[in-house]
């Protein structure tokens, strides 16, 4: 079966939470552009009213998964579904429990409501590379929840939401991409930013990283719900690797523009994120850059096998690096007409 062929859907078949978000949405939307009804999918949504200007009204059930009394909620949108796509999650905060209440509680909630409204429901999660921990040739990337060793507290709430799903009496597939980018994604557009500004600071040493389009992760998806595997721990990774450095270089040039790498020791960049915290912490609201995301780039590496993926459900990305990134660029305004200034 092609890889872009969509998976047979029934009605009321398919679960999906994080529907508003970055991925969920790109997941939603190709699900509908594909001939999928709306009727066939639940999106989970803590405020039907403000996510039915993007999403199909018939589509939406209302429920929090940060809401440790909303399980009769839970109950209602997972009763008799087929199959659960949990794409929601927490990707900033300053404390561990900033993650926890959702990556790793609510993913509990979300399992035990399903193993009791549809025991016989596939469970594919959507985790994250940072849940296995460092990796530099992607040998870690798809260890165990119970080995895995991740470093921040991300990771950790990453962790501890699939072994909810492990643990469970559910049929299940873990799914971990590493960084994911594309059009529409706030911390794709911040990334772009430090890359097209006249100096960007960089660790002195370049960490090898993998990254992935979000079309790539949609279609990962896809087939995994075509193939269903139990058990499977299934890394991403895109058409090439890349580095901390390279990765910097690769979108000022999509930009039309030449970067500027200025090296900084590890504690200049924790003494930033300190302050970034102590900032949050006044305003009450997390950014992407923290002590937390500084463990992660201080780290060896964030290399993903793909081995897995392909032997398991025949998925290969289709999406290069320079394609990826000239599209952010032309969608989110960032090409110059001067190639090379700056």
């Amino acid at each position: 079966m092609a890889q872009t062929e969509l998976p047979e859907l029934s009605a009321d078949a398919l679960l999906i939470t994080g529907a508003t978000g970055f991925v969920g949405g790109a997941f939603v939307r190709r699900l509908l552009r594909s001939g999928a009804a709306a009727g066939s999918l639940r999106c989970l949504v803590r405020d039907p009213k403000r996510a039915a200007v993007a999403l199909p009204g018939v589509s939406l059930c209302h429920g929090d998964l940060g809401d440790a009394g909303g399980a009769p909620s839970l109950l209602a949108a997972a009763a008799g579904v087929r199959t659960v796509v949990h794409l929601a999650g927490t990707l900033t905060g300053v404390r561990s429990a900033d993650f926890d209440e959702v990556n790793a509680a609510g993913t509990a909630r979300l399992v035990a409501a399903v193993e009791a409204a549809a025991p016989a429901a596939h469970f594919v999660l959507l985790s994250s590379l940072a849940a296995a921990g460092p990796s530099c040739d992607g040998v870690a990337s798809s260890l165990p929840p119970d080995r895995a060793q991740p470093v921040s507290f991300y990771g950790h709430s990453k962790r501890r939401g699939e072994l909810a799903v492990v643990q469970s009496r559910l049929r299940w597939t873990i799914v971990r991409p590493p960084v994911v980018y594309g059009e529409g994604d706030a911390a794709t557009r911040l990334l772009f930013r430090q890359a097209c500004a006249p100096v960007t600071a960089v660790p002195k040493r370049a960490r090898p990283l993998s990254v992935i389009h979000v079309d790539d992760v949609v279609a990962a998806l896809l087939a995994v719900l075509r193939v269903r595997p139990h058990g499977a721990i299934l890394p991403l990774d895109g058409i090439e690797r890349t580095d901390t450095h390279a990765l910097l270089r690769a979108i000022a040039q999509a930009c039309g523009r030449r970067s500027r790498l200025l090296s900084v020791p590890m504690f200049v960049a924790s003494a930033a994120a300190l302050v970034c915290d102590l900032v949050a912490r006044l305003r009450g609201k997390a950014g992407f850059f923290n002590r937390d995301k500084v463990r992660e780039i201080a780290a060896s590496g964030w290399v993903a096998d793909g081995g897995p993926a392909f032997a398991s459900v025949r998925f290969t990305p289709l999406v290069s690096l320079a394609e990826g990134l000239a599209a952010v660029a032309r969608a989110e305004g960032f090409l110059t007409s001067e190639p090379g200034a700056r």
